[in-house]
């Protein structure tokens, strides 16, 4: 049972971190909403990620963006003017990898919804990859990609395509329902959204099917980035998940999956969630610490 906490506000989060970085072992970042709004850096995120760079503190970057891959992800980050190695990026979609092995569905067929990066994450994974909608039946699963497609068309191919196979796996890299999408507070629609949109169709058909989420707050993202963590600094030998920070713009994405996942949490109040919307708010999605800005 999760015991009440009080949430601690500050002002940024450069200076906090200064003067607490002892109690801290690696930090976990958003990406959208907490580094960069559209194709720009919100404020102190340079300067914070200089710091980072420069102090050689842990560090990797989550994110439950699904269609960009790694090296797509890395060159907008650096397009905003933000210096990121490309291993410290984790993708929601790159957990497809923990769930090909633990399924053992290497070489199968999977209809995918959108996009899942260049190059492809699931084709990455072995996975083989359709999207012609008239070759749905021909596949294992479908994975709910993003990006511009023609939703009509997929909606009623894959809502067909599980009314006739009720078993067969509906993947979700991103369960998010809406993401901060632009510098004037414009949102786009998540593929957790459009996943449950399907569901619900399925639901009312008599079907009841469940998504496969892999990215925040289900632990699956969480697994495979403290698992990187350890790869990618050798040298700390071991790191400690009550001292690692989540800090990012989403309750029921950053601080909920953060909280699960055992880690401590901070939200930044330059994303989706503003100080109103904590006046009143279940424990498990509750943050440790707020902050206004980052530097």
């Amino acid at each position: 049972m999760l015991t009440k906490r009080k949430i601690i506000f500050f002002k940024n989060f450069k200076n906090w971190f200064i003067k607490n970085r002892e109690n801290i072992e690696a930090v976990f970042f958003d990406i959208d909403g907490t580094l960069i709004a559209g194709k720009r850096a919100l404020p102190g995120a340079i300067t914070v990620i200089d710091f980072f760079n420069t102090e050689h503190f842990p560090y990797l970057l989550l994110t439950n963006d699904g269609n960009h891959s790694v090296e797509e992800k890395s060159k907008m980050i650096s397009s905003a003017g933000l210096s990121i190695p490309t291993s410290n990026f984790i993708s929601c979609s790159m957990a497809l990898e923990t769930y090909v092995k633990k399924y053992k569905c290497h070489g199968q067929k999977f209809f995918v919804m959108g996009d899942l990066g260049k190059p492809c994450y699931a084709e990455k994974v072995s996975l083989k990859v359709e999207r012609n909608t008239k070759k749905i039946f021909e596949c294992n699963g479908v994975i709910v990609g993003e990006g511009t497609y023609d939703w009509q068309s997929a909606f009623f191919a894959v809502l067909n395509f599980f009314i006739k196979n009720e078993n067969a796996p509906l993947i979700v890299p991103n369960p998010d329902s809406y993401w901060p999408n632009g510098p004037n507070g414009e949102i786009g629609i998540g593929a957790g959204a459009k996943a449950r949109f399907i569901c619900m169709l399925l639901r009312e058909y008599g079907i009841k099917k469940k998504p496969i989420y892999l990215g925040k707050p289900y632990k699956l993202i969480y697994e495979f980035a403290f698992q990187k963590l350890l790869n990618l600094y050798p040298e700390n030998k071991k790191f400690r998940k009550n001292r690692i920070l989540m800090l990012g713009d989403s309750l029921r994405s950053d601080i909920k999956g953060g909280i699960g996942f055992g880690c401590r949490t901070a939200l930044l109040l330059t994303g989706i969630t503003n100080e109103k919307q904590l006046k009143s708010i279940p424990e498990n999605i509750k943050p440790e610490l707020v902050f206004k800005s980052l530097a």
